[in-house]
């Protein structure tokens, strides 16, 4: 079963992460074909004119509608006929978009079909981070995101050095035909190896499906399962899956974070249409493309790092210090090029002569460059990031998309506001990184206000329903006053029995926490989760019952954190029952990540003993 998972978790992220590798492309392939489109020579690329930045702007800017839509239909539809159709659909959809805008003649026809791509591009972006965190292992869901995410800047990387060597063989028709390629090859490997969401399928209550997919997949069922009679708690959940549960459960962080991605991708959108093109006159053709490799090699060392610490600390918190970092190398390269005097473009879009740089200036340059990447589109892959493990799974993929869908408003900006610093501050090259810089630490002030996802404070208090045992003796000392163990539900009898035994031989007081699976809520719900399974609450009665019946008063809880938020919600309980000890006893995911939580928790509060329970399974 184990060797199942593993295969079936490799396939899923790898496909997504090569969905998204295209929609990176997508992303740089125009900003790539820019110059020769306002260019001299642009006749002979596609209409009768070269474009003004203006209407290249307006150009750039179709995709991205197309985007935020094709992401706003995409959580729809995600949530309601499933992640793989949406997921299969969308690479079809813009793999034939992408050959069509190849083919057009006209500037109207060009736009008209980057705003058709743009749909399913979009859709693919707004559905893969709901299915990499669904399929990722306990522990690791901010890595399989981020990781999924990385095909983005890989795709961007990949389009700028494509350019630089094919561009001038197969032309910019060429380059939109490679992003044609998924038509043949990624569709045929997604149909045939991409699983439906066992957890969308669970969510769903479609429970028979769901168990043969985990029986095909070796993907476990990460809500318990509920029977047809037992199921008015998940019909009112249901009621509130998808948008409606979005906008009523989750509203505040939802427009903050819809924020945050926005201003995000205004930076992304308006470096990856217009570095090269306002780079030209201090780096040449060659050069100015050179800067966008640069700048996404900088944004997938970002994204794997980032993820990484996200595993470990808080999103939020890495989020914000990529948006610091992307605004100080911002500051830096406005600080280098207000050293450069950088030559006037003529009117007829060449360069008479480039800027005279030392080979210090161009390191530089390069090195901030990379900075810059890691902190704007490296940190919008963390975004995602966030949002995928923010939702609990019946509005995942509407809050997914929305991050996607709402940030696309930046995108859609950021090529126009690109146009617009380049005419402002033409010859002002300082002026456009200080603007841009600017921008990022707005994006870490939304950032830092976003409600802290944690705990629901208690979902059910559950007391013991058999008869006490005899009494642990009064003279006998007690080695802790209060004894916290942390199980699940996947804790078996051995190792709770083990449990209870040595809070027995403690003579101590016992509370036993209950981390139910796949329960995600945020600050702002102030009740309990309604769709907590009884099935939850029958696990921990019972072992409250095996614990009080070694004469040990018990008593237990039922916790909801998010899943990178459970070190603090369980340091926040322990503290407030002033607790001497935390037992470990969960066992999804094995001893590593029951280590990993361990960890959380010190890393919360070191002064807080706590014990690892060896697994016995």
């Amino acid at each position: 079963m184990a060797r199942k998972r593993r295969s079936t978790i490799i396939w899923v992220i790898a496909l997504a992460f090569v969905g998204l590798v295209f929609d990176g492309y997508d992303l740089v392939v125009y900003g790539a074909v820019l110059p020769g489109f306002m260019g001299p020579d642009s006749a002979k690329w596609i209409g009768d004119h070269a474009l003004t930045p203006k209407d290249a702007g307006m150009l750039g800017s179709y995709a991205m509608i197309g985007m935020m839509l094709g992401a706003l239909v995409a959580g729809t539809l995600g949530d309601l006929i499933g992640r793989r159709k949406v997921m299969i659909g969308a690479i079809a959809w813009f793999s034939i978009g992408m050959a069509v805008s190849a083919m057009t003649e006209t500037l109207a026809a060009f736009g008209v079909w980057r705003f058709i791509t743009g749909l399913g591009v979009g859709a693919l972006a707004g559905t893969t981070g709901a299915m990499a965190a669904e399929f990722a292992p306990p522990g690791k869901k901010n890595l399989a995101t981020a990781f999924t995410y990385a095909g983005i800047p890989l795709g961007s990387l990949l389009s700028a050095l494509l350019a630089i060597f094919l561009l001038p063989i197969i032309g910019w028709r060429g380059m939109f035909l490679i992003g044609a390629l998924p038509l043949v090859t990624l569709l045929p490997l997604a149909i045939w190896k991409l699983p439906e969401s066992v957890a969308w399928l669970a969510s769903r209550g479609r429970l028979d499906e769901a168990r043969k997919v985990s029986e095909r997949t070796g993907v476990p069922i990460p809500e318990a399962e509920i029977k047809p009679q037992q199921s008015a708690a998940a019909n009112a959940s249901d009621a509130r899956a998808g948008w409606a549960g979005l906008f009523t459960v989750y509203l505040v962080p939802a427009i903050v974070i819809g924020f945050v991605s926005a201003f995000c991708l205004l930076l992304v959108y308006s470096l990856n249409t217009w570095l090269p093109k306002i780079m030209l006159p201090i780096m040449g053709q060659n050069g100015s493309l050179a800067l966008l490799l640069v700048l996404n090699a900088g944004a997938m060392v970002g994204t794997l790092y980032g993820s990484t610490l996200a595993d470990k600390h808080s999103p939020q918190r890495i989020v914000a210090l990529g948006f610091l970092v992307g605004a100080l190398a911002m500051g830096a390269i406005g600080m280098i090029a207000s050293t450069i005097d950088v030559p006037m473009v003529a009117k007829a879009g060449e360069i008479q002569q480039l800027a005279d740089v030392s080979g210090i200036v161009v390191a530089l340059l390069l090195l901030t460059i990379a900075i810059t990447g890691l902190g704007t589109s490296g940190t919008q892959t963390l975004i995602y990031g966030l949002a995928a493990n923010y939702y609990r799974t019946n509005v995942r993929g509407a809050g997914v998309a929305w991050t996607a869908a709402f940030g696309r408003i930046g995108g859609i900006f950021g090529p126009i506001f690109g146009a617009f610093l380049a005419v402002t501050f033409a010859g002002e090259l300082h002026s456009i990184f200080y603007v841009l810089g600017g921008i990022s630490l707005v994006g870490l002030a939304l950032t830092l206000i976003i409600p802290k996802s944690k705990a629901a404070a208690v979902a059910q208090a559950v007391a013991p329903t058999t008869a006490a045992a005899a009494a642990v003796p009064a003279g006998k000392s007690r080695l802790y006053g209060t004894i916290m163990a942390v199980v699940d539900h996947t804790g078996n009898r051995l190792t709770r029995e083990r449990v209870s035994e040595f809070v027995s031989l403690t003579g101590s007081k016992v509370h036993l926490v209950y981390l139910a699976p796949e329960h995600v809520l945020s600050a702002e719900v102030d009740q309990t989760d309604k769709a907590i399974d009884p099935a939850h609450v029958a696990n921990l009665q019972e072992y409250v019952n095996e614990v009080n019946a070694q004469g040990v008063p018990a008593e237990g809880q039922i916790l909801t954190s998010t899943l990178f938020g459970r070190g603090r919600a369980v340091v926040d309980l322990a503290e407030q029952l002033r607790c001497d000890l935390i037992i470990l006893n969960t066992e999804e995911g094995g001893q590593r990540a029951k280590a990993e939580l361990a960890q959380e928790v010190a890393g919360q509060n070191p002064k807080m003993a706590v014990l690892i329970a060896r697994s016995t399974q």
